[in-house]
Parts: structure tokens; C-alpha cells; sequence
């Protein structure tokens, strides 16, 4: 539910079960390149396995759901780019019953997966793994027109006119050994971010003297077979955590800007965090080439402070901040400066092409901001956020909105389109503007959500239900400079913002 835009959707086609949507299908005139199907596929995966330490909406569905380990029950690592400091999770007691922590589940499906192999896979498989332009790699030379060789307009070029084509052997029988061992590539190929690249092959050998080992097949590897081993590997070899690390970082940083960045890690190259470091204080995170920030001194993190400080270049085609984007691509989509673009249109959209708009229904755009009383999913369902909630995810409009259907603050509501449905009760304020509703991710399908009699009184959804995954081709655009792919950086995303909803009241909510 939080993250899947045209959540209907993929309980249709994914899990094939019941579902809310009444849309259309509306591409059939307009497909080129694939086979066009009238019937289609509905559940079309076997088995859903989850993780989870709650019977949220996605363990509901589930087939087998693996009991996890809470914050309090494991030990993990949690940082981002807004925190400066390494927030360590710490086992404050066992995991409760059979639950285990992430790690510990994951090594053991590796286990089990080991122990059958002999059987089936008793000699090492290729399998052919097909990766993406990457950002920070000579693939942001890679395309700077968009050609497609499929259509003999290029030649087949992999990690250039086509993805990255790799062979690698599945070693299915020693699975379980490998991922409790830290391999011998990461020793010899060492370690590389954002164009930068530093050996670490000696700082390998200095763990296996210091830390616990694995021993198999003849060789030692540093152990990866706890929580905490795994924290200590990360901790060891970031250069955020070790100031060595860091200062080699730096060295590589000054080769390509033909500047010396190496005293932004002078004072720290002799810090050393472990997980028990993390525990007894806050840690901050050091200065390193990878976070744009400068931390030192006690100084508070702000991005970008080396690239202006340091003169090290932004990762964009000139190296500087960018307003004139020359990819062909943007040009012809007329975004090639700063532009303003108008929401889409309701007749664009088709999202209430089968939806009823009769007598006591409003029209609205409908938005999603970050959650306001839980965090994604999660903690919004205990009695005190239930509480500053209304007990439920309520909608925000406009008090004048409101008053055109005869709403009033705390109403029940029917919100709908034909892609689903949510029922919710209604909060009036002046200061959502007029035209546009929200409703705060990410609710679950668990607690307080009434029935539909929109459809077929069958149980509403939450916020992802009235959304659909809406593709701009300029976030497809990769393999030229910062256009290329980086994982949750750079790539195709849901829009989701360009939706509409009707809303109406709904009398006697029914569960």
C-alpha cells in the first residue's frame, strides 16, 4: 500500500483477488511494439512471501508471512542523508517467539537453499544478469542520442547502446558459506562510489587478524554470519565510519579534481567507529567525498558545502549546477530550461471515465503527502496516533469545497475514481486550497476502513488505491551524464500527482 501506485491494480494482475477498480482498459488502439491480449492475465505470481513484524495490508495478502524482529529485538544500522549521525538498532531483548531479525531469516532461506542444492544444482549455474547505465561509470558518455538498435538504428553495444550483460556462475551448493563471508572480490577489486575507486585489500587482511573469520574451502574470510558482524564489516570499510577509508577516498577525489581534498580527513583518519562505539555515544558521520556536506569541527551538515568549498564539480555533464538541459529529449518535450507546466487535464487523465458524478459529488485533485501522524505505515495504527487522527486517515478539502456538497468537518466520505475507492471521514480547514484534497500515506486496509457502496459495498482501500502508475519519459532518459541511473536516485518513477477524485458523503459507514 505505501509504495504501490495503482495498489487495485496489483491485486488484480499480481495477486489476482478481489479489487475495486472498474477502470478500462484504454491502450488497445495505441499498442506498436508489444502483442496486445483482450484477456488478461489476473494472478500471475504463485507464491508472496513477507517479512514482517505486523499483519499489515502486505502480510494480509500473503501467502507465508515470516515473522521479523522489531527495532528493539535486533541489531542493524540506520542512517540516511538527513542524519548526520549512525543510529545503531540494539537488541534490547530476543526476539520474541519465532520471529528472527532480517539477517538471520535471509541467512537461513540461504540455509535451507544450500542444503537442497546437491540434489538439483550440484555444479555451479550461469545465469546471465542484465544491469543498467550506471551514474558515475563512463556510461554517462554512453548515449548522448537516443537511438534504439532493436530498430537497427545503432549497433548492439552492451553497457553502451544497451544495458550492462554480465555471466555469473550460482554457486547454489556453498550459497549458505557465501553470504556469511565477505568475498575474496571485495579484497582484490576494492571499493568504488561516485568515480572515485581505493584499494582496501590490506585493511582486509587487517580485519581477518581482529574480527571473527569464516573457514571453507580452504580459505579465511571475514564473518558475515551475525547482525553485529555484518554492522562491524559495514562500519570497518565506509568511509564515513573509518577516517582511513575516507582519507584514500579523498585521494582518489584529488586525482580527478587535481586539488587536494585529503585535509577534510586529516583530523579523523585515525577514527575508527565499531557497533559498540554507536551504542555507548552518537556517533557523527565523517567527512567523506560521498555526502556533499562538511561536518567537521562540529560544523552542521549542508549539502553541497564541497562542491562550492572544495571546488569539486557537480555530477553533471559541465560539473556545474545545471538550468539549460541539452538532451534532445527535454528539448523536444519543451523542458529543456526551468518551466512551468499546468497539471494535466481531467479528459487527459481518464481517471473518472466510469465513475459516477452525479447530485452531491465534487470533482477534486487529489494529492498524497508524506504521512502526518506515523511514518509510512508504520506506528500509525497505536492508540495515541489513532487518537491525534480521528481514529482514522482522514481527507483534507477546502471548507468552501466542502460547502458546495453539504459537508461538515468530521463527516463519513466516499472518495473515488475508476481506478478505486477510499472511505474516510472528512477534515474542513481554509487552508487547503480550493480544488485539491489530501489524504496523508500510507493507511492500511486494517482497522477503521468501512465498506464501498460505490462498489458493490465491498471493503474501501487506502491512498494508493485511487492511483495509478503514470510513466514521464524524461525519467526514462539514461546513459548522459546526470540522466543516468543510480538506484532511488535516478529512473522511471509513478507520477502520481495529475489524479482526480470524486468525492461524495456517505450517510452510514458500514463495516
Amino acid at each position: 500500500m505505501s509504495s504501490a501506485k495503482g495498489h487495485e491494480y496489483f491485486l488484480k494482475h499480481y495477486l489476482g483477488t478481489h479489487t475495486n477498480t472498474i477502470s478500462e482498459e484504454c491502450a488497445k488502439d495505441e499498442v506498436k511494439e508489444v502483442t496486445w491480449h483482450d484477456k488478461l492475465e489476473l494472478g500471475k505470481m504463485d507464491l508472496i512471501v513477507d517479512l514482517n513484524f505486523r499483519m499489515d495490508t502486505s502480510a494480509l495478502y500473503s501467502d507465508i508471512v515470516l515473522p521479523a524482529a522489531t527495532y528493539y529485538e535486533k541489531d542493524d544500522l540506520n542512517s540516511t542523508d538527513m542524519h548526520s549521525f549512525i543510529h545503531p538498532l540494539q537488541a534490547a531483548v530476543p526476539p520474541c517467539w519465532e520471529s528472527k531479525s532480517d539477517w538471520a531469516i535471509f541467512r537461513g532461506i540461504a540455509e535451507a537453499t544450500a542444503e537442497l542444492a546437491p540434489k538439483y544444482f550440484p555444479e555451479p549455474v550461469k545465469d546471465i544478469v542484465v544491469s543498467p547505465l550506471m551514474h558515475d561509470t563512463p556510461a554517462e558518455l554512453a548515449q548522448p542520442q537516443v537511438k534504439d538498435w532493436a530498430k537497427g538504428e545503432c549497433e548492439l553495444i552492451p553497457g553502451k547502446t544497451a544495458p550492462n550483460i554480465k555471466v555469473v556462475a550460482r554457486d547454489y551448493v556453498n550459497l549458505a558459506r557465501r553470504f556469511i563471508s565477505l568475498g575474496p572480490n571485495f579484497r582484490n577489486n576494492g571499493l568504488a562510489m561516485h568515480g572515485t575507486h581505493f584499494d582496501v585489500d590490506d585493511a582486509y587482511d587487517d580485519y581477518l587478524k581482529t574480527h571473527p573469520v569464516e573457514r571453507w574451502g580452504g580459505n579465511e574470510y571475514p564473518s558475515l554470519r551475525n547482525d553485529r558482524d555484518a554492522c562491524n564489516v559495514i562500519l570497518h570499510f565506509a568511509a564515513e565510519t573509518n577516517g582511513e577509508m575516507a582519507h584514500r577516498a579523498y585521494v582518489s577525489e584529488s586525482i580527478k579534481t587535481g586539488i587536494d581534498h585529503t585535509h577534510l580527513a586529516a583530523d579523523t583518519r585515525a577514527v575508527r567507529y565499531t557497533f559498540d562505539d554507536l551504542v555507548a555515544r552518537p556517533c557523527r558521520s565523517l567527512t567523506s567525498p560521498y555526502w556533499t556536506g562538511i561536518t567537521n569541527g562540529r560544523r552542521t551538515y549542508s549539502s553541497y558545502c564541497q562542491n562550492v568549498e572544495e571546488l569539486i564539480p557537480w555530477r553533471t555533464l559541465t560539473g556545474r549546477q545545471h538550468l539549460y538541459l541539452d538532451h534532445e529529449a527535454y528539448i523536444a518535450f519543451g523542458e529543456n530550461l526551468p518551466t512551468f507546466k499546468p497539471r494535466g487535464e481531467l479528459r487527459a487523465t481518464r481517471d473518472l471515465e466510469q465513475s459516477n458524478r452525479g447530485p452531491g459529488t465534487i470533482v477534486l485533485n487529489y494529492l498524497t503527502p508524506h504521512g502526518k501522524w506515523h511514518i509510512h505505515s508504520t506506528y500509525g495504527d497505536t492508540l495515541r496516533m489513532k487518537t491525534l487522527s480521528r481514529g482514522c486517515y482522514p481527507v483534507w478539502m477546502n471548507d468552501k469545497d466542502a460547502d458546495r456538497i453539504g459537508l461538515e468537518d468530521n463527516d463519513w466520505i466516499e472518495m473515488y475514481n475508476d481506478h478505486g475507492v477510499v472511505c474516510t471521514r472528512v477534515i474542513v480547514s481554509a487552508r487547503i486550497p480550493s480544488g485539491i484534497c489530501l489524504l496523508y500515506h500510507s493507511p492500511e486496509r486494517t482497522l477503521g476502513i468501512p465498506k464501498s457502496p460505490e462498489r458493490g459495498n465491498r471493503r474501501a482501500g487506502g491512498h494508493n488505491s485511487l492511483t495509478r502508475v503514470r510513466l514521464k519519459p524524461l525519467f526514462m532518459i539514461g546513459g548522459y551524464a546526470q540522466f543516468t541511473y543510480a538506484f532511488n536516485y535516478w529512473g522511471p518513477q509513478g507520477v502520481n500527482r495529475d489524479t482526480f477524485v470524486v468525492i461524495k458523503k456517505l450517510p452510514n459507514p458500514v463495516y
